[in-house]
């Protein structure tokens, strides 16, 4: 609605260029500043709202409620009711916000007019722009195509501007999109041989001032496809950005960018493997260490009986795999961890006819404060304790 009564008369729709303005303050509530008139934007519609300052303090951020009051977000205010203040926009979160809802209205016009594909909803945050589409897939080239065309309308620079209609004349245009706001007095926003539709945010004056519209990717949600854009200089950051990293990509694999992929894949390929391998390595060495000490380990009803305060560089995860290779071991493992005491018991075979873990699981894990558990023949956690006296607990039931 245009022209409703509200306090914080909206300059910004008079003047979206004007940058300061003198106002006077209304009133300073638990919601925030009101000033008589504004030139900060609201957050809504997708637009975030504006930031700056007022009457030297920071605004970080303006919003309004659902009588359209334009509340300002004023950190620690230091003027009162009634004096005035100087407003200062912080001109280049609002340009940026601008061109993105003016690429947005292009974007979406475009992807209705040219695809047959509608938007469900938008949001603009500080790097990206994003579209929610009704489409269940969008193809990579079908994008690209769309980037393609609103970068054309970008190079035309198209005039925009807004239109007031009634509820009736609003709607014998056909617009792509319902009106959302009750009453006349609906808004329309102009891009000139490109897009109308209802809207109540801010826009650049001509397409022209997009400077760069670019897609960068796509996601599902809710069974729709939702598009991921950059515009104007964060765009052109993006892209720098993109092509220094591949350039260092291809510094580290050696390689031309047009073979960066394969050679890459190649590489991760390769990684995987030696690391396999390595697991395996690691496997072998756990087990050929566990078998030394079983070699030596006492023994009791036939049963061999070992505790283990492993090293550093062994798993206990590769230990527990080795114990059952045996047919019969008790074993109580731990191991330090930075504050951590992480613990193995491993009863297997006739081993758990010499303990029942689930009788004496407190008694020996409140000897290192642990918790943990598990399911027969392996039970592990962690702890914060002296492995010592975990060990000693173990021995004593199994001497």
């Amino acid at each position: 609605m245009i022209g409703r009564p509200m306090h914080s008369y909206p300059v910004y729709y008079e003047q979206p260029y004007l940058t300061s303005l003198e106002a006077t303050v209304v009133s300073i509530t638990d919601k925030g500043v009101i000033l008589d008139r504004t030139i900060c934007y609201p957050e809504g519609g997708g637009q975030s709202g504006d930031q700056g300052l007022v009457g030297g303090c920071t605004l970080v951020d303006t919003t309004k409620d659902d009588e359209h009051t334009i509340y300002h977000h004023v950190e620690n205010p230091t003027f009162k009711e009634g004096e005035k203040v100087l407003i200062e926009l912080d001109w280049e979160h609002r340009y940026h916000f601008m061109q993105m809802h003016t690429a947005q209205h292009v974007a979406s016009g475009l992807l209705f007019s040219h695809f047959g594909i509608q938007t469900v909803s938008v949001h603009q945050g500080q790097s990206i722009l994003t579209i929610e589409t009704d489409a269940q897939q969008i193809a990579p080239e079908t994008c690209h195509a769309l980037e393609d065309l609103v970068n054309e309308q970008v190079l035309a620079s198209h005039a925009v501007h807004y239109e007031v209609h009634t509820q009736a004349s609003a709607k014998q245009l056909d617009l792509r999109r319902s009106i959302k706001v009750e009453g006349d007095g609906v808004r329309l926003v102009v891009v000139e041989d490109v897009d109308t539709v209802a809207c109540g945010g801010l826009h650049v004056a001509r397409t022209g001032e997009i400077e760069l519209f670019h897609y960068a990717g796509q996601e599902k949600i809710r069974s729709h496809v939702r598009l991921i854009f950059t515009v104007g200089k964060t765009a052109k950051q993006m892209i720098r950005r993109t092509e220094a990293v591949a350039a260092e990509l291809g510094t580290l694999f050696s390689s031309p960018l047009e073979q960066l992929v394969a050679v890459a894949t190649q590489a991760v390929e390769q990684a995987s493997l030696d690391k396999r391998e390595l697991q395996k390595a690691e496997e072998r060495i756990a087990a050929l260490e566990l078998d030394k000490r079983v070699q030596k380990a006492a023994v009791k009803d036939g049963v061999p009986v070992l505790v283990w305060d492993v090293e550093a560089d062994l798993s206990l995860k590769d230990i527990g795999l080795a114990v059952l290779s045996y047919p019969d071991l008790a074993l109580c493992a731990a191991k330090q961890d930075g504050q951590r005491v992480l613990w193995l018991i491993a009863l297997q075979g006739r081993a758990s006819e010499l303990l029942d873990f689930s009788q004496a699981k407190q008694a020996l894990l409140a000897t290192i404060n642990a918790k943990g558990g598990g399911k027969s023949p392996l039970y592990q956690g962690s702890g914060t304790g002296d492995r010592e006296a975990l060990f000693s607990a173990f021995r004593e039931r199994l001497a």
